[in-house]
Order: C-alpha cells, then sequence, then structure tokens
C-alpha cells in the first residue's frame, strides 16, 4: 500500500480587507513557481491578523514555506529551492 505523502504548505500572508490590488502581484508570483510543483504543494492565502501569522511573527505580506518567510519581492529560484527542500523532508 502506498503512503500518502503531506503536501508543502506555501502560506501567503495578505492584509484581509485591503485592495487587493496590492498584492495581486504576490499571488500571481507564488503562483508561477508553484504551478511547477501543482501535485506537491498546497497554497493557502491568509490574514496577516490570523492565528497563523501570529505563530510566525509575520505582520506584513510575506509567503512561508516550511521555516523560510519571503518578502513579496522574493527571487523565485529561493521560492522553488525552499519547496524541493520540503519535499525531501
Amino acid at each position: 500500500m502506498k503512503m500518502k505523502r503531506n503536501k508543502v504548505k506555501v502560506e501567503i500572508f495578505v492584509p484581509f480587507g485591503s485592495c487587493i490590488c496590492g498584492f495581486a502581484a504576490l499571488i500571481e508570483k507564488v503562483g508561477q513557481v508553484t504551478s511547477k510543483f501543482k501535485d506537491l504543494v498546497e497554497v493557502q492565502t491568509k490574514s496577516t491578523k490570523s492565528q497563523e501569522a501570529s505563530q510566525y511573527g509575520v505582520q506584513d505580506v510575506c509567503v512561508v514555506v516550511g521555516d523560510k518567510k519571503f518578502s513579496p519581492d522574493f527571487d523565485e529560484k529561493e521560492l522553488e529551492e525552499a519547496i524541493k527542500k520540503e519535499c525531501r523532508t
């Protein structure tokens, strides 16, 4: 029997209630990277005021993969590497 592997969580933290135009480019950029790993990742958008944001110490727009936080101007290769690393663990 095959074991079902957990997907890598890619969490996008944004301030809910603000105009989406402020972070649409970030979401699109994350989508471009995660589409390469579509069967391995689960992308979630969460509020910067959420419990998870508090746990990670997130106060502004960012992307979290494992224990890595990425600012909105992240390098796509770095996000890819973080996803690959989480897939191996």
